[in-house]
């Protein structure tokens, strides 16, 4: 049984996450003795404590309200106050913005302006949700953001983000990791939260933290996309967006012009945010993590809770960790030394008879399972996002349908064209929409096919296990080391020695990654019925980040082709349905780029 530690309705099962404020952990609600659902419970530190939180949380009740039951903040938020106040709300598996940034940077795996713009997307929304109740953030921060591992985001600290501001005088400490975000204007709320917002977004494509104070012009000209590991300065549009936020000049006067200006980044530009590839980045950022959690939570939900009801408190001594219960320690301390015993001689015999049954067979490879176990999950995921495209696609296809039957029937000149700019906007959605179905339907392929592969491995290791002969039962054989799956490993073939090969130590030796088998690009359906460029050649120059593995993690755009016609996406498409040999450092496989790889569209006649 696990351990967990009572605080008020909850029993905190594991912290997930902590930051200036306190610490987020995963909770269970129990009913009875019995396990009820999964919780995220925030917790506060001791110098928030200090600072009045104690006395003050329950203000953030009348905030809750104003929320809407909107899911960018998250559902079903319950305050409890008094001695250790603390916030619940429903669970979403994943892990905060923060963790990501640093997670990213640790593991090098590039982070793409696509990426970002998602996030910054998700925040927005709840920035301007907030301002449109007449509430303002004040503390906004990559701590402020959860990030699901389905990809979209969430602003989880808004209930009580205006109350935390108000204390940040008494709490130094919060003030002090939160300075790079609180440089906006002291007099305007909306202004504060867009330059937060904007050091957020600055973050996400640089890694590094917005110094405080200083010449922050200069420091945005000096700028580069170190969070997709490229050394190329910000794209005009991106650094002319974060100008606005950060600097104070031509800034957006309100709510409704800083949306529209930010859905032209979103859509009129080279960039197709989507949470489709947010949660595959997800996936891939935190495999390890999300099967920890999968593992843990599924325990917890087959837990006996007898010790943390009313009935088992009065069995406890006061601790919250089920192994100490009142009146029976010093009783159990000599039966639990004879369980021990009688336990550990049944199983040395039980180790010993499994010894003779299973000595010397060849083991499944572990990686084998592990490696399965994630393309389920992941397939998973990809079906959950491809039934949200379907269902989107088919939205949008009635809203065109309903949009050219009006445009048929009016017979107001300006009416006509206020519906014909609506029925095209309609129809550029639904073609971005049913561009994503394809790509989606392709990486489902890809996954399926891979998933076969390792099934029919699996299926090798099993039958080779299975035709081995019993080992000899005469007598005991000795421990070995557990051996792995055998792999393919090249033998060299003896040869005279070189000069080369004489030498004390040979200098390191390193290879980017290549490309094995280049798939073609689709000619943009979307350039076809606009008629756009079909009668000359284009050039789509990008380069491939590759996992150890020869997996596609990254594509970046070299030069691509201006518009948003397709041409770029098509290309980035074909670059990550293509296979790939990983680079190599001293013959080991590594992650690395690919030399640039050209892409070219030719005209249609």
């Amino acid at each position: 049984m696990g351990t967990y530690t009572r605080l008020g309705s909850y029993l905190l099962a594991s912290e997930l996450a902590s930051d200036p404020f306190g610490a987020v952990h995963r909770a269970v609600v129990i009913v009875g003795n019995s396990f009820d659902r999964h919780v995220l419970v925030r917790t506060f530190s001791e110098e928030m404590f200090q600072a009045g939180m104690n006395a003050r949380l329950a203000e953030a009740g009348r905030v809750v309200p104003l929320l809407g039951g909107a899911r960018i903040f998250g559902l079903g938020y319950r305050i409890e106050s008094g001695k250790t106040p603390h916030v619940a709300w429903d669970y979403v598996p994943g892990r905060s913005l923060a963790q990501l940034i640093d997670k990213a940077k640790q593991e090098q795996i590039p982070f793409g302006v696509d990426h970002a713009l998602t996030v910054i997307q998700g925040v927005a929304q709840g920035i301007v949700q907030l301002q449109a109740k007449g509430v303002s953030h004040g503390v906004l921060s990559p701590h402020s953001v959860w990030v699901s591992f389905e990809g979209a985001t969430q602003l989880v600290d808004a209930p009580y983000a205006s109350l935390a501001k108000s204390m940040l005088a008494k709490a130094p400490s919060a003030k002090h990791k939160l300075a790079s975000y609180l440089q906006g204007p002291a007099n305007d709320a909306l202004q504060q939260d867009l330059f937060a917002l904007g050091a957020v977004l600055y973050e996400l494509l640089t890694f590094e933290r917005l110094p405080v104070g200083g010449d922050l012009q200069s420091v945005l000209d000096q700028a580069t996309l170190k969070a997709a590991q490229e050394d190329a300065p910000l794209s005009a549009e991106i650094r002319a967006f974060l100008g606005r936020l950060l600097l104070g000049r031509q800034s957006f006067a309100t709510v409704e012009a800083f949306s529209t200006e930010l859905e032209r980044v979103l859509y009129d530009g080279e960039y197709s945010p989507t949470t489709f590839n947010m949660a595959f980045f997800m996936h891939t950022l935190f495999r390890e993590e999300n099967d920890r959690d999968a593992m843990a939570m599924k325990a917890e939900q087959g837990d006996n809770y007898l010790a943390y009801t009313a009935a088992g408190e009065t069995m406890r001594s006061g601790a919250t960790r089920v192994e100490h219960i009142d009146g029976l320690a010093e009783a159990q301390v000599s039966q639990k030394n004879s369980t021990l015993l009688i336990g550990g001689g049944l199983a040395a015999v039980v180790i010993l008879g499994l010894g003779y049954i299973f000595f010397g067979r060849t083991k499944v490879d572990p990686a084998i399972q592990a490696q399965l176990l994630e393309f389920k999950q992941i397939k998973a995921e990809m079906e959950k996002q491809k039934a949200d495209l379907d269902a989107k696609a088919k939205v949008e296809s009635d809203k065109t349908a309903q949009l050219q039957k009006q445009l048929s029937e009016t017979k107001s000149v300006e009416e006509k064209a206020k519906l014909q700019k609506q029925l095209e906007e309609s129809q550029q959605r639904k073609l971005e929409v049913e561009r994503q179905q394809k790509l989606a339907e392709q990486k489902l392929a890809e996954q399926k096919a891979a998933e076969q592969k390792v099934v029919e491995q699996k299926k090798a290791a099993e039958t080779k296990v299975a035709v081995l002969p019993p080992p000899p039962v005469q007598e005991i054989p000795k421990p070995q080391p557990m051996q792995e799956a055998p792999r393919q490993v090249p033998v060299p073939t003896p040869a005279a020695p070189t000069a080369a090969q004489s030498a004390p130590s040979a200098a390191p030796s390193s290879e980017p990654a290549h490309v094995v088998n280049q798939v073609a690009p689709a000619f943009p359906l979307r350039a076809t019925q606009l008629r756009w460029g079909t009668n000359m050649d284009h050039l789509v120059r990008l380069k491939v980040f590759v996992s150890e593995q020869g997996q596609p993690l990254k594509v970046s755009v070299i030069e691509g082709v201006a518009g948003a016609y397709g041409f770029d996406e098509a290309a980035i498409e074909a670059a990550n349905k293509s296979s790939y040999s990983p680079a190599s450092r001293d013959g080991k496989p590594v992650r690395g780029w690919t030399p640039e790889i050209v892409y070219k569209f030719q005209k249609r006649r």
